[in-house]
């Protein structure tokens, strides 16, 4: 009789906090004809985990294992499989709605499965994956950062936050950013922001209209949600754009159109799934990321790492907002 090989995965049990993600033991299934098995060496953790988690966006898989991005080994490929061989080094950011990452093995389609040729280490490339080419979208497609303009980054101290930051910077941009403490303060200083504004002590409406002296910025990149929203509507520029990408606060609901329209405002609310839905643009996203990294034009923070079966304490960090890095769980 075979024994079957049995991984270690953390799935969700009921919907609520921390304590409902629980170690299961399962036995992978074998790919699919277009799939790749992957071994995983560090996986991503992100606030969609949370949603995930929280109900909020609940999963409709059995059993329910939330996570969205993750870096591995190939260790079998379905018989359609030709880009991708066992041995190599992978890396992927899967829609929201197909999320397995937390677990030692999952399948992967080959269509949203990135080769990793470079040198970077799994657990730095899993830590900010998925947030670099998010910063791809928001500063290359959902809104062009050009020389000269004002951007406004809410949560400039967090994952994609500084990622973001030093990519406006780059493009030239006068980067202005907002963090809940000092000690966050100076890491966004530190990581391609002009201005910080701690929210926390400070009205950044008024710094806003003084620093761009009465005008606003041309753009607001806000992942915080519902506690930010109508900050980020008053520190807009006629004709500027309002990117709510994240919900970290709560979802925005009930959206005043009028004070939109008071300003012929442009508002979106972009999902990295849809910008980089075909392979093509996930590479350009991909490839657009690697190469500010490997020219130094974006610096990237060692993460907090935690084992896999602590993935509840990672959760714990990660809301209560403390943590001044990013979070990877290792299987």
């Amino acid at each position: 009789m075979v024994k079957l090989q049995m991984a270690l995965g953390i799935a969700i049990t009921s919907f609520g906090g921390p304590e409902v993600l629980q170690s299961i033991n399962y036995d992978p299934l074998p790919p699919l004809e277009d799939e790749v098995q992957i071994q995983h060496t560090a996986i991503e953790v992100n606030y969609i985990d949370i949603y995930h988690r929280r109900g909020i966006y609940p999963l409709n898989t059995d059993p329910k294992i939330p996570g969205v991005s993750a870096v591995g080994r190939v260790v079998k490929v379905g018989a359609n499989v030709t880009e991708f061989a066992v041995g190599d080094r992978v890396c992927y950011a899967t829609s929201d709605k197909k999320a397995s990452a937390y677990c030692g093995i999952t399948n992967v389609k080959q269509s949203i499965l990135l080769k990793l040729e470079s040198d970077f280490d799994d657990v730095l490339i899993a830590a900010n994956l998925l947030k670099g080419i998010t910063a791809h979208m928001l500063a290359c497609h959902v809104y062009v950062v050009r020389p000269g303009i004002a951007v406004l980054i809410h949560a400039a101290a967090g994952g994609v936050g500084r990622i973001l930051a030093q990519w406006c910077n780059f493009l030239g941009a006068y980067v202005i950013g907002t963090v809940g403490s000092d000690d966050k303060k100076s890491i966004a200083l530190q990581n391609g922001c002009h201005l910080v504004i701690n929210y926390s002590t400070e009205d950044v409406v008024a710094k806003v209209r003084e620093i761009t002296e009465n005008i606003g910025v041309n753009v607001v990149y806000d992942g915080v949600g519902s506690a930010t929203f109508d900050t980020s509507i008053s520190c807009l520029m006629n004709v500027g754009m309002m990117v709510s990408y994240g919900s970290s606060s709560g979802i925005v609901s009930n959206i005043n159109v009028e004070k939109i329209a008071s300003k012929s405002l442009f508002f979106t609310r972009p999902s990295v799934y849809n910008y980089a839905a075909h392979r093509r643009e996930l590479m350009i996203a991909f490839n657009a990321f690697l190469a500010k990294v490997n020219s130094n034009i974006i610096q990237l923070s060692k993460p907090t790492v935690f084992k896999l079966a602590e993935a509840a304490k990672a959760h714990s960090l990660l809301e209560s907002r403390k943590n001044l890095s990013s979070l990877v769980l290792v299987p």
